[in-house]
């Protein structure tokens, strides 16, 4: 560690003595001050000791920042997972979609914290300022900043009248109207009313399935704001929001934005869910006892496709459901009030929000309809069938036919509210401070790590066998909880200025969480891995496997091997009658048991017998199995810091930090452990910040120990993988982030923004990956990289202003390029994402009178492959056994930036 910090401190002196010798290059040319309030006070950019970057709606203009991946492209550090909506910052992040287990990096829109990072995306007609904060944010902000912190500031109302409209169309059909008028009411009252409609009729992906459409990026959506400012005598203010917004069909966080790179797995089982036999079986090549039955696949719509679309063109896919996104039921209010003392202001922020989310799509991600499998020689099915052309059973037998048309249902269902209140100084002293408190509840309903995962139409399914509860929907995976989170924190900080040139900074938090709830768990089987110790149990042990290769169509129907009883001559199977034709429910055989007590974070009484304990109950008119959770976790965070000014324009610092995350539950996974202890870490960071006539630096050097990450690992569960969060023991992530402003002439803005990050699990217990299924045993993660950890990041752009008569056009370009990451703590091959790099060009004209701006741009103007995130996937097996079932590599994902986009973008100011 200490060569670490000797050769972080180096690197930083070196790259400060280049800026230092750009001070000789003054001139007329300065570049803008930015105001920000990352530690909640007004203050330059140049003036915080920490490393951040922010982003006004100018810049954002300038440059064509209009999503959150576009603001990673320019932040050292940064990662975006859109298809998740998670995000990492230094190689700390959220790796789960379960909301028992908190976020890394904290969203706060004026303010108030929100749990979606998308909002950080919002147009810049509505978005004054985003600031992203690196590192912990333990004192001031606490709640999931223990990678970050991203601020969202809106645009407030103004004291005149004013009016914009903007326009966008782009390619893929798509098409942004946005509005907002906003001035005075009365007297001291002042109102601003915002919105868009966007729309995108042609997706990114094309369905090669005849009659379905495209996916990926296909949008329906609106939002509209209205705001109310008011100055309440001389000493008060008041601002209050209230937002709206809906998805139908959207791109982004649930729809479709990647492919799967390799060809699909043909086996009869899916290695992650054997309990359902596997879709795209149908499209074997295997011939005889592992294919399919000759001519029996059935596609729908005509679909001819027999091998992954994707290998050939990586936008293409073949599936037959379409993936449909809904977000209704948003409803957002936000307000601040402030009052002010003569030495002191008192600031109060509050707010309530709520969504509902729905994703369906298809799991099999095929075409198949349904297929049949091969009888075996000898076969019980075939045995049967013959006597029953003979007229010698009362029982016909064929081959199993698969319901192949597998689809998922993934949804949140949350609402949440926090209130904070704070003092802080306002006088000129050389000590400032400010205290505060803060309360944030939350209440959650939705699925686990994945989806609730059904059979569309009839099957054995829906009636399962042996007495279980009906399960008319045909689900065979039921995982989803509801749950309440409670997080109460105090804060404060001082800043004392011990000299002109140095100032100390102190802060201490203590935070206090609390999560309470209920999970529920149900697992439904039809394959091979279901029935093969039933018919044993049953007195057929001497009529072969309980396979569908040998009882076929007959496998599950007890009620039709009550009637063979007389054909078998087992009169005692004559007492099945009743006893059901469908699939077994498994809920309670894999349900979790305990041998050594209560386990840690399940609250439902417990019940023994014969040493084992069970603390869970089954519903017997749905089959859901339940049980309570309930945990808390708390911890003291802070910082120390010294800062030092030598003059107006050069500031470095060196800062400690502690940051901390709750702990986290499994939620949905009705897992043996479901409980995973919170995380910590201790962050160490020097910086340097400097303006001169031309040139702007910023740089941050950094070390983080971290321990305890709340790492997902699938754990096999009887038939099924289901994720499980484990305690990653100690880890480790450094580097070097800089930003430069350089404008050597007038016209030229050259900016550069790079991030050198390695990361490194250092201790950590061995760990199984049920993803590899050629390495089946437990293997060591020291020395894998954190996942979503770009070693390199870069952004380039540079902008040239030509003035003309009329007014200005400014050309510009950007070229971004970022390394391999991977999207697990294993760091495999098969999870990486590859390198990339794209470049950007854009053109805006600027009128002289400010009343318009035109902006043509194009996007990822190579169209080449870019990877917003890595995507976990799978090592497959090498059966030697069937030829169709030997794989040279893993089962990859791959999530895609945009393909090339040409767009237009208007802009009139009344």
């Amino acid at each position: 560690m200490q060569s670490k910090a000797i050769l972080l401190a180096t690197s930083i002196l070196a790259a400060s003595a280049v800026g230092l010798s750009a001070q000789a290059e003054t001139g007329m040319n300065t570049i803008d001050e930015l105001v920000v309030t990352a530690e909640k006070r007004e203050q330059s950019l140049q003036d915080v000791p920490v490393a951040i970057s922010a982003f006004t709606s100018r810049q954002r203009d300038l440059v064509g920042i209009s999503s959150v991946q576009d603001l990673t492209n320019f932040t050292p550090g940064f990662v975006y997972q859109s298809s998740n909506d998670r995000a990492s910052m230094r190689g700390i992040g959220r790796l789960t979609n379960v909301h028992a287990v908190d976020g890394a990096v904290s969203i706060y829109v004026d303010s108030l914290f929100t749990t979606s990072t998308v909002l950080a995306g919002g147009p810049p007609l509505d978005v004054a300022r985003v600031e992203i904060l690196r590192g912990p944010q333990g004192t001031l902000y606490g709640r999931d900043a223990i990678g970050g912190t991203v601020n969202v500031i809106s645009v407030r109302p103004t004291q005149e009248l004013y009016a914009e409209v903007r326009g966008i169309v782009e390619s893929f059909n798509f098409t942004n109207l946005q509005f907002a008028v906003s001035g005075p009411l009365a007297e001291g009252l002042r109102m601003r009313l915002s919105g868009y409609k966007l729309d995108q009729k042609e997706g990114h992906f094309k369905n090669v399935t005849p009659g379905l459409p495209d996916e990926g990026s296909v949008r329906d959506e609106y939002q509209f704001q209205v705001q109310f400012e008011a100055d309440i005598g001389e000493n008060a203010e008041f601002w209050a929001s209230y937002k709206k917004l809906a998805w139908h069909n959207r791109g982004g966080p649930g729809a479709r934005s990647g492919y799967r790179g390799d060809e699909f797995s043909t086996g009869r089982l899916d290695p992650n869910y054997s309990i359902v036999f596997a879709s795209a079986h149908g499209l074997t090549k295997e011939t005889g006892l592992n294919g399919i039955v000759p001519g029996s696949l059935r596609q729908f719509n005509g679909a001819t496709s027999t091998s992954n679309p994707a290998l050939l063109d990586n936008r293409e896919f073949s599936t037959n459901i379409p993936q449909r996104v809904r977000l209704s039921g948003v409803n957002s209010f936000t307000t601040n009030f402030v009052y002010s003392l003569p030495t002191i202001d008192i600031k109060y922020v509050g707010g309530y929000q709520e969504y509902d989310y729905d994703l369906y799509g298809d799991s099999d991600f095929t075409a198949v309809q349904s297929y049949q499998i091969p009888l075996a020689p000898g076969s019980v099915c075939g045995t049967v069938g013959n006597l029953f052309s003979a007229g010698l059973s009362p029982v016909n037998c064929s081959p199993l036919t698969v319901n192949a048309n597998n689809g998922y249902h993934y949804f949140e269902y949350q609402k949440w509210y926090s209130h904070e209140i704070n003092l802080s100084s306002t006088h000129d002293g050389p000590l400032q401070w400010i205290a505060g408190a803060f309360y944030y509840n939350q209440e959650y309903f939705g699925t686990g790590s994945t989806a609730d995962f059904f059979l569309v139409g009839p099957s054995s399914l829906q009636t399962p066998i042996l007495g279980a509860a009906a399960n008319p929907k045909g689900y065979w995976s039921t995982g989803h909880y509801g749950l309440t989170t409670e997080s109460k924190a105090v804060f404060g900080q001082i800043d004392y200025q011990m000299t002109d040139a140095l100032k100390f900074t102190a802060g201490l938090r203590y935070t206090d969480d609390r999560k309470s709830g209920t999970e529920y768990r149900r697992i439904i089987c039809n394959s091979n891995v279901c029935y093969p110790g039933l018919y044993p149990a049953l007195g057929l042990g001497a009529f072969g496997p309980g396979t569908a290769s040998n009882w076929g169509s007959l496998l599950g129907d007890l009620n039709s091997l009550a009637r063979l009883a007389p054909v078998f001559g087992i009169p005692a199977l004559a007492g099945l009658n009743g006893l059901g034709n469908g699939a077994m429910d498994l809920t309670d055989a894999l349900a979790p048991k305990s041998t050594n007590g209560l386990i840690p974070g399940v609250s439902t009484p417990g019940v023994t017998t014969n040493g084992v304990v069970r603390q869970y109950v089954i519903d017997p008119a749905t089959g859901i199995a339940s049980r309570n959770l309930d945990g808390s976790s708390d911890a003291v965070t802070g910082t120390l810091g010294v800062q030092w000014e030598p003059d107006s324009d050069t500031m470095a610092y060196a800062r400690y930090s502690r940051g901390y995350k709750a702990f986290g539950f499994s939620a949905g996974g009705f897992l043996a452990v479901p409980k995973a202890d919170e995380e910590t870490v201790n962050s160490y960071e020097i910086g340097f910040k400097r303006d001169f006539d031309t040139f702007q630096l910023n740089l941050a050097a950094f070390f983080l120990d971290y321990r305890d990450l709340q790492a997902p690992v699938a754990v096999r569960v009887g038939a099924t993988n289901v994720t499980q969060f484990v305690n990653i023991e100690k880890s480790e992530s450094y580097g070097i982030e800089f930003s430069g402003i350089w404008r050597p002439v007038e016209p030229l803005r050259l900016t550069l923004d790079y991030g050198w990050n390695p990361t490194e699990i250092t201790k950590s217990r061995l760990l199984v990956n049920v993803n590899d299924n050629v390495n089946l045993g437990a293997v060591s993660v020291v020395g894998s990289p954190l996942p979503q950890a770009p070693e390199h990041k870069v952004a380039v752009n540079g902008t040239y202003t030509f003035a003309l008569d009329g007014g200005n056009l400014i050309a510009g370009a950007t070229y971004i390029n970022r390394s391999k990451a991977y999207a697990t703590v294993f760091g495999r091959e098969f999870d990486s994402s590859p390198a990339w790099d794209q470049v950007d060009l854009r053109a805006l004209w600027m009128p002289t009178g400010g009343k318009y701006t035109i902006i043509a741009y194009v996007k990822n103007a190579l169209d080449e492959d870019g990877y917003a995130a890595a995507v976990a996937a799978a090592q497959r097996n090498n059966n030697p056994a069937v030829p169709s079932d030997r794989f040279s590599n893993g089962a990859r994902n791959f999530e895609l930036t945009p393909p090339r986009i040409f767009g237009l973008e208007v802009q009139y100011r009344f």
